[in-house]
C-alpha cells in the first residue's frame, strides 16, 4: 500500500486506502470482545493500558472517528451501498483528500502494532 499511495493513479491510491481500512478493521475484530465499542476499547488498551489517561482516550476517540469515516461517510470499497442511516456514501475523488485518510488511518494502525509488539515480547520476556 505504501508504495500504491504514492502513484498518481486515483485506482491506487484507492486500493492503498482500501488495504489499510482493511488492516485496521482486522485488527479490531480480533480483539478479545462482543460488541464493538469494546472492542475500540481492547484495542485502545493495547497503547495505554491505564483507561484513565488522555492517551488512552484519544486513541480510542481516534478508532472510532476513523471507523466511521470509513463505514459512514466515504465509498472506501467502491461500492456505493447505503450507510447504517440509509444514506449513500460519497465517493472519494481527491486524490490528496485520499492521502490524508490513508495517512491518519496508517498511522493509527502502526501505532497499534508497534505498542502490541511491545507488549507481546515484554509479556515473553516475563514467561521466561
Amino acid at each position: 500500500s505504501e508504495q500504491m499511495i504514492m502513484s498518481s493513479d486515483m485506482l491506487d491510491k484507492k486500493c492503498a486506502l482500501d488495504y489499510v481500512v482493511d488492516a485496521l478493521q482486522y485488527y479490531i475484530s480480533i480483539q478479545n470482545a462482543q460488541e464493538i465499542e469494546k472492542k475500540y476499547a481492547q484495542a485502545a488498551i493495547t497503547v495505554n493500558p491505564e483507561q484513565d489517561t488522555k492517551v488512552y482516550a484519544v486513541v480510542k476517540s481516534e478508532i472510532k472517528e476513523v471507523m466511521k469515516l470509513s463505514n459512514e461517510y466515504f465509498d472506501i470499497r467502491h461500492n456505493e451501498y447505503l450507510n447504517k442511516a440509509k444514506q449513500k456514501r460519497e465517493a472519494l475523488d481527491d486524490l490528496q483528500f485520499i492521502e490524508y485518510l490513508y495517512n491518519r488511518v496508517y498511522s493509527l494502525l502502526y501505532l497499534l502494532r508497534l505498542k502490541a509488539k511491545r507488549e507481546k515480547l515484554i509479556t515473553e520476556k516475563k514467561e521466561r
